[in-house]
C-alpha cells in the first residue's frame, strides 16, 4: 500500500469523510494503517492481527500547544507512553474501549485527535 497515494486519494475523494477508516484497509495481507505528519506532531493508525486498533500521536514538547494538546488527548482516552529526544508519544487503543461498534469508536477518536492537532487558524488581514 502506498501511503502517500492513499492519503492523496483521501484528500481528493473523501474530504468529507475524514473519520472513515474504510480507506485504510486495502485488502492486502499487510496490516492496515497510515501515518500523517503535521506541523508539530505525527499521528499514526494501525490495526493488529487480532483486530485491535491503535492510534499513536508523537508531539513535539517544544510546541506552544503541548500542554493543551496532551490534556485534550488524555480526555479522549490517550495515555502518555514514552518520550524520546523532545517528542512525547501518546497512545490510544481500542483494546481499552468496550463501548459500541469498534470502528465507529476508532473513527470518532481519530476525528477528535485530528481536530485537537489541527493548527490554529490565523486570520488574514488586508494591510
Amino acid at each position: 500500500m502506498n501511503d502517500k497515494r492513499e492519503l492523496q486519494k483521501l484528500s481528493r475523494s473523501q474530504a468529507g469523510r475524514i473519520g472513515s477508516l474504510d480507506f485504510v484497509f486495502d485488502g492486502s495481507r499487510h496490516a492496515p494503517g497510515f501515518k500523517m505528519v503535521l506541523s508539530d506532531a505525527t499521528i499514526g493508525v494501525s490495526q493488529d492481527r487480532l483486530g485491535d486498533w491503535t492510534i499513536a500521536v508523537g508531539l513535539s514538547q517544544r510546541s506552544e500547544r503541548y500542554r493543551r494538546i496532551v490534556a485534550s488527548l488524555e480526555s479522549f482516552g490517550f495515555f502518555q507512553a514514552t518520550e524520546n529526544e523532545g517528542t512525547a508519544f501518546l497512545l490510544w487503543t481500542s483494546l481499552f474501549s468496550e463501548v459500541g461498534n469498534t470502528q465507529v469508536v476508532v473513527e470518532q477518536t481519530l476525528s477528535e485527535a485530528l481536530r485537537v492537532l489541527k493548527p490554529p487558524v490565523v486570520p488574514h488581514y488586508i494591510g
